[in-house]
């Protein structure tokens, strides 16, 4: 086989050069009928930026806001793009403006198979380009129509078809299926509340911890008040009966003394016998004895004497006593002690009532106690729900408020330009790719027959076959002058 050397390559294109031309004019042929015949369309292009974090949208959000990784906001932006080229934004995007307006000769030649939209999204598809950088958040849209008036309206439409399904997609904030589990957690925290009011009522509770601690602390006043009244109770009725076992050992009256009034006739009496008895004995040591005035004298003293008696006698009949004070005074401190007791016994069973009564409330509290909890954590579990689903509603609702705004992450950063000359096909490129495939191909045709061509075309394949040296080669003839040569032979 020839070397492939830039002479050799040369002899071999030589060599079948009809065919390489024949395969090089044909390419140029059909780029150039290809160019002729192309429907011209006008490209629009359009940018978005997806934002991430306090640069995409209002933080309406109360959990705290998560860092993004690279990889998250790259995953991120393709998905937007993904969204951009999906078929249900393409169909949406035709059937805004119609079929016929967008790709009137599909209307006019509806394809054998399918529906025209399916043919009408597919080459939508076909010539729309999204693209996003490799480090980069912004998407470029591009749209190839033959219509260059409609074309930067049918990427402006996708666009906005876009934005709302971006919304739907990432922002979709459920705002009805919000309201009613807001309005279930309000009828359920209703329920919870009402229970627990009505125990509340039913057990005359109102803050279960507060009036355990005070009924506690009440309990233990009134113990120490009700030991001091037992204390003083006791102490009163131990003294009635010390009262009541002294009192039975004291007279209630006594003699009363020889005194007042009532013994003045004896003192009187007694008082003659004496100034007599006194008078007698001045006089016995001056009168004789026998005389009548000494006689008159002791008939006088003999009178008071009997006098005296007499009034003793008469006392000692009348025998007149009067009452003990001991006894009085005894008997005055046994009431005032008794009062004592009896009042005293008042506060005890007043008391006692009390802490019977305390106690019989912190028993019915105690077993009341898991009930009471349950209510309450049934409440505050409810309490909790609704104030978190009616900050969500609350959330959903702005979102709601940002979607009819078309306020979302993806922002236009450059709207669909007009096209003013075609984009396809390119002439330039596509005669410059037409020379340069039909003479890859040209030469490869060439290389091809001479691959499958047995014949020897130069020496130094005969010597690279054979292996020997070439003394001389002969150059190929024409047919006319080899003919030329056979005529003149034969006519000698």
């Amino acid at each position: 086989m020839m070397q492939l050397m830039p002479f050799g390559l040369l002899t071999i294109l030589f060599k079948h050069k009809r065919a390489v031309t024949r395969v090089f004019l044909a390419i140029i042929l059909g780029a150039g009928l290809y160019l002729l015949f192309a429907t011209p369309k006008y490209e629009s292009i359009a940018q978005l930026v997806v934002r991430f974090g306090d640069r995409s949208i209002p933080d309406v959000s109360r959990s705290q806001q998560t860092e993004l990784t690279p990889s998250d906001r790259r995953e991120i932006v393709l998905a937007n793009a993904a969204i951009l080229g999906s078929p249900d934004l393409a169909q949406a995007t035709i059937e805004a403006f119609g079929l016929n307006s967008v790709y009137p000769g599909i209307v006019a030649n509806p394809p054998s198979r399918g529906t025209p939209m399916d043919e009408a999204v597919k080459r939508f598809h076909d010539n729309l380009v999204v693209s996003v950088g490799n480090e980069d958040n912004v998407i470029s849209v591009s749209l190839l129509h033959p219509d260059k008036t409609l074309a930067p309206k049918l990427v402006q439409k996708l666009i906005d078809l876009y934005i709302g399904r971006q919304s739907a997609v990432y922002q979709n904030p459920q705002s009805a299926f919000m309201k009613k589990e807001v309005a279930d957690a309000n009828a359920r925290l209703d329920r919870a509340q009402g229970a627990l009011e009505s125990f509340k009522e039913t057990w005359k509770i109102t803050d279960y911890d507060t009036e355990v601690a005070d009924l506690l602390k009440q309990r233990g006043d009134v113990d120490s008040n009700l030991r001091a009244a037992q204390a003083n109770l006791a102490q009163s009725v131990q003294r009635e009966k010390q009262l009541q076992a002294l009192i039975k050992n004291v007279p209630k009256s006594i003699p009363a003394p020889a005194s007042g009034e009532k013994y003045r006739a004896l003192d009187d009496a007694e008082t003659r016998l004496s100034d007599l008895t006194s008078k007698y004995s001045q006089m016995s040591a001056t009168y004789n004895a026998n005389g009548p005035a000494m006689a008159t004298l002791k008939a006088g003293m003999a009178e008071a004497k009997s006098d005296v008696d007499a009034r003793r006698v008469e006392l000692s009949k009348r025998s007149l006593t009067d009452a003990n004070p001991v006894y009085q005074n005894l008997q005055e401190d046994l009431l005032h002690t008794s009062a004592d007791a009896e009042s005293n016994a008042e506060p005890v069973r007043v008391l006692s009532d009390q802490i019977q009564a305390i106690n019989t409330r912190l028993k019915d509290l105690q077993d009341h106690r898991g009930q009471f909890n349950d209510l309450t954590r049934e409440e505050q579990i409810a309490e909790n729900t609704y104030r978190s689903l009616s900050a969500q509603y609350e959330d959903a609702r702005v979102k709601d408020n940002l979607n009819l705004q078309s306020i979302t992450p993806a922002t236009v950063i450059s709207a669909p330009t007009a096209p003013y000359k075609t984009a396809r096909p390119r002439k330039l490129i596509t005669l410059l790719t037409a020379i340069v495939g039909g003479g890859i191909l040209a030469i490869s045709m060439a290389l091809a027959l001479e691959a499958l061509d047995d014949r020897f075309t130069t020496a130094e394949q005969v010597a690279y076959i054979l292996d020997l040296p070439i003394l001389a080669s002969f150059g190929l003839r024409r047919r006319r002058g080899v003919r030329a040569l056979i005529a003149q032979g034969a006519t000698r």
